[in-house]
C-alpha cells in the first residue's frame, strides 16, 4: 500500500508541476482534493493491513517445529522399533549363518549346520523386546498408526 500512496503523490506532484501557477482554475483544484483522498484511503488500507497481519500471526518468534513436538499427538502415537531392530539384527545373524552353512560340503553336516541356525535365530527372536505387537499397531486419538 505504501507504494500505492507513493505512486500517487508521484502523481501529484507531476500534476502540479505541469500546471498552470497562477492559482489554477477550479477543475485542477477539483483533481488535486480527489488525489488528497484518495492518498488519504491508500494510506488507511495500509494501516489496516499492516493491523490485520500483525493480528494474524499473534505468535511471531515461534517455531514450527517445537509445535510439531510439543502437540499431544506426537507423544500419544509414539512407535517403539526394539523389536523391528531387534528383528532386523537376528535376520542379518541368520543370513550369516546360512551363509557359513552353504559352504559346508558334507550333506549331513550341512543339514546339522542349518538346524542349529534356526534354533539360534528362533531364540534370537524369541528374546527380542516386544512391548507392544509388530502385527497390530496402537491405536491413536486419529485411529490407527
Amino acid at each position: 500500500m505504501n507504494r500505492t500512496a507513493f505512486l500517487i503523490g508521484i502523481g501529484c506532484a507531476l500534476l502540479l508541476s505541469g500546471c498552470d501557477r497562477t492559482g489554477g482554475g477550479a477543475d485542477t483544484q477539483k483533481r488535486i482534493a480527489d488525489l488528497e483522498k484518495k492518498v488519504t484511503v491508500a494510506q488507511e488500507r495500509d494501516r489496516d493491513l499492516r493491523i490485520k497481519i500483525r493480528l494474524a500471526q499473534p505468535f511471531s518468534g515461534r517455531s514450527p517445529l517445537q509445535d510439531f513436538f510439543a502437540a499431544p499427538e506426537f507423544w500419544q502415537c509414539t512407535y517403539d522399533s526394539s523389536w523391528s531392530d531387534c528383528s532386523t539384527r537376528c535376520a542379518k545373524d541368520a543370513a550369516d549363518l546360512r551363509a557359513e552353512c552353504a559352504k559346508k560340503t558334507d550333506a549331513a553336516e550341512r543339514e546339522k549346520c542349518y538346524s542349529e541356525a534356526a534354533e539360534r535365530v528362533a531364540h534370537c527372536v524369541k528374546n527380542c523386546p516386544v512391548q507392544m505387537s509388530p502385527t497390530s499397531p496402537p491405536e491413536c486419538a486419529g485411529g490407527i498408526l
